[in-house]
């Protein structure tokens, strides 16, 4: 048997409520020649009478077993367009985002919140990974968007810049006999004030495996001051670098944005002082080029608004 036109199933439908060819045919906006003949082209098709036609319109057994399904056939066709309109309008669809930590603590969570209230039909998944991990996900087609701290490289791809923070010095409002200068037994510990304070004085930073850019970037910042910095805690999240400050083990360079977030919420540490340079820790956020939709911009939009 041929595909059954759901057009045809709609007149059988709206045929069997009325039980009137004349009316049913001006309520469909057709002939009732026309809706006639196309419902014994449905009958043919389907090889039963759906209809007895003498003395009057009425439905066969045949038409009573099979109206259920057909309704259930036209209410499926109609949620399929409407989820159809919705996906098209970009008010809808699963989306999945690969990110570091970093980026979701500085402002890509409270975007997926309000994409949450503005659009409750709209599924998005959180892969956290490093900014490398991510970009790999992104060309592979594993995730739909990679945000981390450097742009993606290649013409496969388009990157967006989201923000450019400064960094600040986090120390230990409790510091150990563990802060002091790596190899010293002498004095007493204390937190330093400034970062050119710091020279000797153990680090937590991010492993450069993890990302390779912050860590380039606090040697950097360490060198503008005069010194290498003691890479004593090397970590794969800010989270775990200011737990050791927070446990007065050592100092550390984090955005100002988490420095602050963790200030508040953890009277173990302090900022010491937001570091003026222009070396700054940078969030992206990138795309497969060409890869765009009407979905796709309003999430991207949604991200570049939560870092302003």
């Amino acid at each position: 048997m041929k595909d059954v036109d759901l057009r045809r199933l709609r007149y059988f439908v709206v045929l069997a409520e009325i039980l009137h060819f004349g009316r049913a045919a001006e309520l469909l906006h057709i002939s009732q020649p026309g809706l006639s003949a196309e419902i014994r082209r449905l009958e043919r098709q389907l090889g039963v009478a759906l209809f007895s036609r003498t003395p009057r319109t009425a439905l066969t057994h045949e038409g009573e077993t099979l109206l259920p399904e057909a309704e259930a056939v036209l209410a499926s066709a109609d949620r399929f367009a409407s989820a159809s309109a919705v996906l098209a309008s970009g008010q809808a669809g699963v989306v999945t985002i690969g990110s570091t930590a970093t980026v979701l603590e500085q402002g890509l969570l409270d975007a997926i919140s309000a994409l949450a209230e503005e659009l409750p039909d709209l599924r998005v998944i959180v892969e956290e990974l490093s900014s490398a991990e991510s970009f790999t996900a992104l060309r592979e087609g594993r995730v739909d968007f990679a945000c981390g701290n450097a742009p993606a490289d290649g013409p496969d791809v388009t990157s967006t810049r989201l923000t450019a923070a400064p960094f600040a010095l986090v120390v230990p409002t409790q510091p150990t006999a563990a802060l002091r200068p790596v190899g010293s037994t002498a004095g007493t510990a204390s937190s330093p004030q400034r970062l050119a304070d710091c020279a000797g004085l153990p680090f937590a930073v991010f492993r450069r495996s993890a990302s390779p850019r912050l860590h380039d970037t606090v040697r950097a910042l360490c060198g503008e001051v005069g010194f290498t910095p003691a890479l004593t805690y090397r970590t794969r999240t800010w989270r775990s670098a200011l737990d050791a400050v927070a446990a007065g083990l050592c100092v550390s360079l984090a955005p100002l944005s988490v420095a602050r977030a963790r200030e508040g919420d953890d009277p173990r540490v302090r900022i010491a002082q937001v570091v003026d340079s222009d070396l700054r820790v940078e969030s992206w956020i990138s795309t497969r080029t060409g890869a765009t939709s009407q979905l796709s911009d309003r999430i991207e939009q949604a991200v570049v608004d939560a870092f302003r």
